[in-house]
Formats: C-alpha cells, structure tokens, sequence
C-alpha cells in the first residue's frame, strides 16, 4: 500500500495539484517504487502502521519526499548550461538529487526504522566503569 498521494508530492514541490495524466501516472509510478524501496528494508511496513508502531503520516511524508526529489531532476542531470546571444546560465544540481533515483535519504530511515542501524563500519562507543 501506497501512502503518500499525488497531492503530497504537489504539497512537498510547492505546486498546485498535477493535471496532466501522463505526469500522473509517472507520480504515481514513482511513489510505488519509492514504497517498494521502502519495504524492501521494512517488509514489515504495513503491519507497523497498523499497529500504531509507526505512523502512516510518517511513511507518507517520506515517500513524497523522494519522489519530489525525483520530480526535480527527473533525467538525473549533475549540470545545466544554457547561452542565449551574449548571456549564458549555468546551473548545479546538488549531487544528492542529480542520479535520478528515487531515494530515501540516511535521515529519512532513520524514522522509519525507528532505530539506529549498524553497519560495517559503524561505531557504538561504550563505557567501562571498571578500574
């Protein structure tokens, strides 16, 4: 299940509601795999919102985050430059967006897990009261 709709998208960019069907229906792409992404490190997504354990408010806020992420640079362009006669405009796109997927950022999933993740290379410091 879905969480987010068309409408938070268009809410996350700032934008009036989406008209067109075929931008509708690319949204709407997106925000299924934005939430199969999701569950494929929370496969237990549904049954978490459910239980109040974890708040669909939460979920979808998050999946329309990354599909507006996707939204903006949709061909995944790191550069823009545009010359007009004499005049020319460049432009950057923040290399977190520029790759064109849809992605859940470290902060992003650290809500939805609800928990600190380790990784390989993660470090959980300690204390020893011993002498």
């Amino acid at each position: 299940m879905v969480y987010a709709t068309i409408q938070d998208v268009a809410d996350e960019l700032g934008r009036t509601a989406f008209t067109d069907p075929a931008e509708i229906a690319q949204l709407n792409a997106w925000l299924r795999r934005a939430n199969a992404a999701i569950k494929v490190r929370v496969p237990d997504l549904d049954a978490r919102v459910d239980s109040g354990s974890l708040s669909a408010e939460v979920v979808a806020s998050i999946e329309a985050a990354a599909v507006a992420r996707k939204a903006q640079n949709p061909k995944g362009l790191r550069s823009v430059m545009r010359s007009v006669d004499d005049g020319s405009i460049q432009e950057t796109v923040d290399s977190t967006r520029s790759d064109g997927v849809i992605r859940i950022m470290d902060d992003e999933w650290m809500l939805l897990l609800g928990r600190q993740t380790r990784g390989a290379f993660s470090v959980r410091p300690t204390w020893s009261w011993e002498s």
